[in-house]
């Protein structure tokens, strides 16, 4: 009788634990088994065992697109959420320059530019517009894919391309010769398979995850982004937290960085293998010339966000 009793104690205070626990939703739309899924479900499993937070995760954009999910940060119905670089720019200004084509000589030198105080001024800056960065995640280069050999930028000229609504993106399309499409991230596939567009741009994870290379054979390592994607958390939740919980959150943010380094770079070895397997073509391009060619977005991006000049110079010469 006595252990019937310390088992329903200890259950009741269990219940009462996990009552006591506020829940935070995070919500993103990546599946399952692409690495920065794996990443977040790490964030959220480090923020149970270390705060009386608790973090309930949505995948695979159950509570809507990133934008959808962006927006529901912005108002404070959502805690966290991730959002790609160059969605974000459409909310928030100081994102804008992390769009430019070329901006960093390497993945190495854009994690050394972004995890350095250039690339923390950003994540904080966003703070009046109702979130707050907390880690830039690294996410590769972009490429494009087709089922058309791109391997220079004439290659491009007059394919229907999707691109983020991004100013920059749709910008550096058009430079480069391409119709710019901008479509949302789910539609992809269907959009390929359709006939709507011609190619798209994304890094290789995105590419095998969501199936891509079924529509679109052709992989072109031009890497003319490396733009990465953002843990955002809502302002107004983040300022009802205590200063212990927003401690023990942004040393977590910090040391996600490395575990998305090595889930993003296991998964690209695998992708590529299984890419391989499934009849892809790799494209080797000529980075020169579509470095050459989109320098003109330069100086457009200078002419319209002049407050940005100073922010751009800083990351280039970090």
């Amino acid at each position: 009788m006595k252990k019937k009793l310390l088992a329903v104690t200890l259950l009741s205070a269990a219940v009462c634990f996990n009552a006591s626990a506020r829940v935070l939703k995070l919500a993103h739309a990546m599946p399952l088994d692409h690495p920065v899924s794996k990443t977040l479900n790490w964030f959220a499993e480090q923020v149970n065992d270390r705060t009386k937070l608790h973090v309930k995760i949505y995948p695979s954009a159950t509570l809507g697109k990133e934008a959808t999910t962006l927006q529901m940060v912005q108002n404070g119905t959502l805690a966290f959420t991730k959002v790609a670089g160059g969605l974000i720019s459409s909310y928030s200004d100081e994102y804008k320059v992390l769009a430019l084509p070329y901006l960093y000589k390497d993945e190495a030198d854009s994690k050394r530019v972004l995890r350095g105080p250039v690339g923390q001024s950003i994540l904080e800056s966003s703070k009046k517009d109702g979130f707050i960065g907390l880690a830039f995640l690294s996410s590769g280069s972009r490429n494009f894919y087709s089922n058309h050999k791109i391997q220079k930028p004439e290659d491009l000229k007059g394919l229907k391309i999707r691109v983020q609504n991004a100013p920059i993106d749709i910008e550096t399309m058009k430079i480069l010769g391409a119709s710019p499409v901008p479509i949302a991230f789910s539609e992809i596939y269907s959009a390929l398979q359709q006939g709507v567009v011609d190619g798209a741009e994304n890094n290789l994870p995105s590419y095998f995850s969501l199936k891509h290379y079924e529509v679109a054979k052709y992989f072109t390592m031009d890497h003319h982004t490396m733009i990465p994607d953002i843990l955002v958390v809502s302002t107004e939740v983040w300022e009802s937290l205590s200063d212990k919980d927003k401690k023990t959150i942004r040393q977590i943010s910090k040391e996600m960085l490395s575990i998305q380094d090595k889930n993003w770079d296991e998964y690209v070895a695998y992708g590529k293998e299984q890419l391989k397997k499934n009849h892809v073509q790799f494209i080797k391009a000529d980075v020169p010339a579509f470095q050459e060619k989109v320098m003109p977005v330069y100086d457009t991006f200078k002419k319209q966000n002049p407050q940005l000049i100073l922010l751009l110079e800083k990351l280039q010469n970090y």
